[in-house]
């Protein structure tokens, strides 16, 4: 009788082993598929988010004429944060520079946030920025020497806080076809600190063009 008890606890303990195995396999299974399914969808994030960077990515060149005579250009990037049929929202950095004879040559860096609406390919882009510009005097700078006289001084030029805003209108050729440009123009008004001691107003004529690489 005892005998006969061990052998039904035997084979209840073996069938639980079993069951057991049977469950650690399955389970296993499961998190193996679970688990190479995230890598996958990873993957193909990581790739989407690639495509979405190159996709909002473009790079910039314009001309810059301070008083619209004074020649200058900047070259940058601007990158869409948000787009829909009828508004662009981007956020657009700029280094260049402008030549203004017998006055200055200065050299700025701006970053501006510009909201873009359109209209078909026809757009109005409103941009609003701040940036540093440094100026050089044009011509020869002179200061007092320490004998009572003046001497040539170096021209280190002048540092410059640049709050900015432009107004444009342009042509967005990305919204017609496969193509991946933007032209546009208009002006833009910009302060210069730390002239005499007040923010002097400038305004300056833009006319450039966009260009996604893809």
């Amino acid at each position: 009788m005892i005998a006969e008890i061990l052998i039904v606890i035997k084979m209840f303990i073996d069938s639980r082993n079993e069951r057991n195995q049977n469950k650690m396999k399955t389970s296993l299974i499961v998190f193996l598929i679970i688990l190479f399914s995230s890598l996958s969808a990873m993957a193909q994030n990581n790739s989407e988010s690639s495509a979405k960077f190159e996709d909002k990515l473009a790079v910039k060149v314009e001309y810059f004429g301070e008083l619209a005579l004074h020649p200058g250009i900047s070259a940058g990037l601007e990158y869409t944060i948000s787009k829909n049929n009828w508004l662009t929202i981007h956020w657009n950095n700029d280094l260049g520079g402008y030549f203004h004879r017998w006055n200055n040559t200065s050299l700025f860096l701006k970053s501006s946030l510009g909201s873009r609406f359109n209209v078909g390919a026809v757009f109005v882009d409103i941009n609003a920025g701040i940036g540093y510009m440094h100026s050089f005097a044009a011509g020869t700078i002179y200061q007092w020497a320490s004998d009572g006289g003046v001497e040539k001084a170096r021209n280190w030029g002048h540092p410059h806080f640049m709050p900015n805003a432009s107004f444009l209108l342009g042509w967005d050729a990305t919204r017609k076809g496969n193509q991946q440009w933007t032209v546009h123009f208009g002006p833009e008004v910009y302060m210069q600190s730390s002239f005499n001691h007040i923010f002097l107003p400038h305004v300056a004529a833009k006319l450039g063009m966009t260009y996604k690489f893809k």
